[in-house]
């Protein structure tokens, strides 16, 4: 679903917002932005900042330049050191994996790499960090804690809708941006979409 607005970015002109909250490569959402900028309309998010977004790598370096905290991480092709989260690099996985024992590394790696034929992201947690998600919408959320991150993962990535988990490790470190579908917010949810566009939905 896209929805017309104007934004404070462009105040001589209209913009497309592209609220599916699902920008996935093929599916639905990405094939809306793709048109918005095929007539070369301004449109939110653009097709570079969803890819970026979901391509755990690629949004940790986006993050750490845009002085977001994230955690340690690296790329490996199997083999890992727990306790972490692991994350798959293919266009085939969207499941990520919590390891805390050494028994459990060889499963989880040869799964998510698809039998070693895909790298996987693996980012380093403390055992005892507790790992949490929240909802991001038009850079604003209903879990206050999170209200600053929620603004600045707006402001890199212009996602109107999305799910962001966080690691607590010591710090609130971003770990990963995720599809949100529209039809799962929430009541308070939906009342924040509403107010920041003053949508009727």
């Amino acid at each position: 679903m896209v929805r017309n607005r104007r934004p404070p970015h462009h105040p001589n002109g209209s913009a497309f917002v592209n609220i599916s909250g699902d920008y996935r490569y093929m599916g639905e959402g990405h094939y809306e932005s793709v048109e918005a900028e095929i007539q070369e309309i301004p449109v939110y998010p653009r097709i570079k900042e969803s890819l970026d977004a979901y391509v755990v790598p690629l949004c940790m370096e986006r993050a750490k330049k845009a002085e977001i905290r994230i955690p340690e991480y690296y790329i490996s092709n199997g083999y890992f050191e727990p306790p972490a989260i692991v994350y798959p690099i293919n266009p085939f996985m969207r499941k990520h994996s919590v390891v805390f024992k050494e028994g459990h590394v060889k499963t989880i790696g040869k799964s998510l790499t698809r039998n070693y034929k895909y790298p996987i992201c693996v980012q380093k947690i403390k055992e005892e960090a507790p790992i949490r998600e929240f909802k991001c919408i038009m850079g604003t959320t209903s879990t206050e804690e999170y209200d600053q991150m929620a603004s600045r993962i707006w402001g890199l990535f212009h996602l109107p809708i999305c799910k962001v988990r966080v690691i607590e490790n010591g710090e609130s470190q971003l770990s990963a941006v995720e599809p949100l579908p529209l039809h799962q917010l929430r009541p308070k949810e939906l009342k924040l979409l509403r107010k920041a566009n003053e949508w009727q939905i």
